[in-house]
């Protein structure tokens, strides 16, 4: 182990290693972007961010800031794409709609490419995870990282997706990077890096404001009492360096927006979540001041935070609740995360907490903050739809996990070591189910093909395999197939025909039903013309007692449904009245 060390040091090596584990996930990535269909809020990220770019203006969809939008369409601009010119609608899949019919052609080729910057952030974001673990640790630890890194499907999943969760778990680890050497060295160049960072930060996703509390406790964590600070500034010092870094993250937010509406009193807003209706209660004297933050960006907060607050359907274990679960993310980690990885996260908590210096106990607290914190605050919240709300605490997990490589000793910890090699071992299995990244379930919890008994929406069914549906077709043409698509791309757009199916009674016929519409979920679908038709509350969950003649990819299920299999259900809702009424 000591020979490897040496080797892993040699910067050639090092970085020949981290390069091509990255290759590894950006093909893996390629081939994802490639194979899936639009998922359910790309349909619009795209060509709201392609509006931005064209337009200068950001209230198109306020509910996330611009930022990873117009990234993603950036490439868009050398192409022949065009947005449509939709007006301005409440609802962002006229967006999609409307780009949708101005390329016809092309479309999916735009979206790959809006995939492709996605994945190119996934990249920098394992870079960083690399520089950052080797500065804590060592560089066989800063390998190992990244490999945790590029072997997880739930980080796969989102890298090769037109979405803000890659991007925001990236800036969760540049900030809390930065901010840990502007601790560690408070100089004028490190606050203005951090501050510059975190305003990026806020342009990603509006999750990034619990970042601004983050970093104040890292602060302490890290120099309270530590004899490793050797540089003490004054304290009039320290408030001004804070104060640049504030400054500067607020000027990166404003140019952002291009200064768009900036500085605007509260008196000329009208709120609606509870926590800025808070502002609208001040005096008088202080609503006149006005607020160093774009017009859109706090509308767009404000609508995020109502939006959070109303009841939601959240699903899990075969259970329905408006208010959430406690537990959803705990039980989501548990079946998502490959087995390999639990096991290193055990193996790591247990490691951590035998360390006696108090340097590791105070790197400890710094990694384990946003974990904690994140997953609190998710699960206490109403709308929980899936694994990608806390994505930003995998590259701490990472952190976490990155030493026991260190710790591989044969002679003196034979068991533990041999433990860490089975886990790490184990870990390129989790891939096997590719491109389907985004529906991984691990082996415990049923795979892919038990998923949508624990968990849908996100977590397996976000309109991804909408295409594979298509092939299908193609290959077994059908003439009255009934279709309940979990996604905002009109199937009839891309030529398939279709009626929806009756609802509460099964009928015979061909279907093609969305899991999480099997499993109750009530939705927004589309007809054959692309016009609206709200579906109730498990209106398609008879089809639960069908068997699927074919699964498309692990989010769509084909049924033929006979008279035969309609006088079985009958027999069986019967059977189940009676025994509900007999004593």
């Amino acid at each position: 182990m000591a020979s490897l060390q040496k080797v892993i040091r040699r910067p050639p090596v090092f970085w020949s290693v981290v390069g091509f584990l990255l290759l590894i996930q950006f093909c893996l990535g390629l081939y994802s972007a490639r194979q899936l269909s639009v998922t359910h809020d790309e349909y619009w990220h795209l060509p709201v961010g392609f509006l931005s770019l064209e337009t200068g203006r950001f209230d198109h969809d306020r509910l996330n800031p611009p930022l990873i939008r117009s990234w993603s369409a950036l490439p868009l601009l050398m192409t022949s794409a065009q947005s449509g010119s939709p007006d301005l609608s409440s609802d962002p899949a006229d967006y999609g709609d409307a780009f949708l019919e101005a390329n016809p052609e092309n479309y999916q080729h735009y979206y790959f490419l809006g995939r492709c910057m996605i994945l190119l952030l996934s990249c920098v974001s394992g870079l960083l995870l690399a520089l950052w673990t080797r500065e804590l640790f060592s560089s066989q630890a800063a390998c190992f990282a990244v490999f945790l890194w590029v072997m997880s499907p739930n980080i796969l999943a989102s890298a090769a997706l037109g979405t803000q969760d890659l991007a925001i778990t990236g800036f969760f680890l540049a900030v809390f990077y930065c901010g840990w050497k502007f601790a560690c060295l408070p100089t004028w160049k490190w606050a203005l890096v951090t501050g510059i960072v975190l305003g990026l930060a806020q342009l990603t996703k509006y999750t990034a404001i619990l970042l601004v509390p983050l970093l104040l406790i890292q602060w302490v964590l890290v120099r309270y009492k530590s004899p490793e600070i050797q540089e003490r500034p004054a304290n009039r010092t320290v408030v001004l360096r804070w104060g640049v870094l504030l400054l500067s993250s607020l000027f990166i937010l404003n140019a952002g927006y291009l200064f768009r509406d900036s500085l605007q009193p509260v008196s000329s807003y009208q709120f609606q979540s509870s926590e800025l209706k808070v502002l609208t209660a001040l005096p008088e004297f202080l609503q006149i001041i006005p607020l160093p933050v774009p017009r859109d960006y706090l509308m767009g907060f404000d609508l995020q935070r109502f939006i959070m607050q109303q009841t939601h359907p959240t699903f899990l274990d075969n259970q329905w609740e408006e208010h959430g679960f406690r537990s959803y993310y705990l039980y989501t980690m548990l079946y998502k995360l490959p087995h390999g990885f639990q096991f290193l996260i055990v193996i790591a908590i247990y490691s951590w907490f035998k360390q006696p210096r108090l340097l590791a106990r105070r790197t400890l607290a710094v990694l384990l903050t946003p974990v904690v914190l994140l997953l609190c605050i998710a699960s206490l919240a109403n709308n929980q739809l899936g694994l990608r709300y806390v994505l930003p605490v995998f590259p701490f997990i990472i952190l976490l996990c990155a030493p026991l490589i260190d710790q591989l000793d044969f002679d003196r910890h034979k068991i533990r070591s041999y433990l860490i090699l089975i886990a790490m071992l184990s870990l390129p299995l989790s891939l096997r189910h590719a491109p389907d990244h985004l529906a991984y379930f691990n082996e415990l919890s049923g795979g892919p093909e038990q998923g949508d008994s624990h968990l849908v929406d996100s977590n397996i069914d976000w309109g991804q395999d909408l295409y594979r549906l298509q092939d299908y077709l193609n290959q077994n043409p059908i003439s009255d197939l009934k279709l309940a698509y979990f996604g905002t791309i009109p199937p009839g757009k891309l030529g398939i025909k279709y009626d929806l199916p009756a609802e509460f009674r099964p009928v015979p016929g061909k279907y093609a039903i969305s899991v999480s519409i099997l499993q109750g979920r009530p939705y927004t679908l589309r007809r054959q013309d692309g016009s609206r038709y709200n579906l109730e509350h498990d209106a398609l969950g008879f089809f639960r007692f069908f068997e699927p003649e074919a699964q498309l990819g692990y989010s769509i299920n084909f049924y033929e449904v006979t008279p035969e299999d309609i006088a079985r259900w009958q027999t069986a809702v019967m059977q189940a009245n009676r025994s509900m009424r007999s004593p």
